[in-house]
């Protein structure tokens, strides 16, 4: 039975460290790897111009610039078929604005196996976050936001849960250009069998700027973060840009520097009356399939 643990270990230490995150030491992968289409097809550089409940992931802060009451539904296919799925609301109650999120990211069917030749059978991972978020605004260009996040996690029978929190700040400069921060999964887990997961903290900075553009009667976003994993020392490059058109239909474009896997996106979205739709390609190299993600969100006006 011990051995078969050790390779139900390793199979689900494989399947993690071929997420489309750099690399590390660190475990729960999937608490860096981002969500909604719009930001994936834009580089995940988000920190500063998340506005559904998105943010809820990138920036806690920027639910306080939401009007209204928003919902936001994500399915994602990608690499050793993995799928992740992305549900989360916000709403505003006088100076605060609230949210609530799940995030989970699961395999199935992983192969059981002592010795060479046919399965012996088979087993899932399962990887989840639940955040409740609240945000308020200082005055008309500050805002301040935190989520508290239960995480848990199960591999094969062994199951471990833990806490996380994320911080983060937003600024509307005098020149209309918008710089924020944020600091997310600071926390602790259970041990899963023997030792317990370290989290992947991560440090995003970023800015943006949205700028009118007449002649095609919609308007161009400009966005970059800067990325950093502390406890991996890496440091990554995120940009993006979107085109919206007739505030009807979106093109965005997205890179990101540094990771072995991946390095541009793209992505269209489309915006009919209280609905949008986004969908995200993001093509990996060394032979790993690319990544499909389509979103749908509802703003209750």
């Amino acid at each position: 039975m011990k051995r078969i643990l050790l390779l139900i270990t390793a199979s689900y230490l494989i399947m993690t460290c071929q997420s489309y995150t750099q690399q590390g030491t660190t475990g729960l992968s999937f608490l860096k790897n981002g969500v909604g289409a719009r930001a994936l097809a834009m580089g995940e550089a988000s920190a500063a111009v998340s506005a559904d409940p998105t943010a809820i992931y990138y920036n806690p802060a920027n639910i306080a610039r939401l009007e209204h009451v928003q919902i936001h539904f994500m399915h994602k296919t990608w690499m050793q078929d993995m799928k992740t799925d992305y549900i989360a609301a916000t709403a505003p109650w006088k100076n605060l604005n609230f949210g609530l999120s799940i995030n989970t990211t699961s395999v199935d069917d992983i192969e059981l196996r002592t010795v060479p030749g046919e399965p012996e059978g088979y087993f899932s991972a399962r990887n989840i976050a639940i955040g409740f978020t609240t945000a308020f605004r200082l005055n008309p260009t500050l805002s301040f936001g935190v989520t508290a996040k239960y995480l848990y996690e199960k591999i094969y029978v062994d199951e471990a849960s833990g806490y996380a929190f994320d911080a983060g700040g937003h600024y509307r400069t005098p020149w209309e250009v918008d710089v924020a921060f944020s600091l997310s999964n600071i926390g602790s887990m259970s041990a899963l069998k023997d030792e317990a997961t370290e989290l992947p903290l991560v440090l995003r900075l970023g800015a943006g700027y949205e700028h009118p553009w007449k002649t095609i009667d919609g308007v161009v976003s400009l966005a970059a973060d800067l990325v950093s994993y502390p406890r991996e020392k890496t440091f990554h490059v995120h940009a993006g840009t979107e085109i919206i058109m007739k505030n009807v239909v979106a093109f965005r474009v997205g890179y990101v520097s540094g990771y072995e896997t991946r390095s541009i996106s793209a992505g269209l979205g489309i915006r009919y009356s209280v609905f949008s739709l986004d969908y995200a390609y993001v093509p990996f190299s060394n032979s790993f399939p690319s990544s499909h993600t389509l979103s749908l969100g509802v703003t209750l006006r």
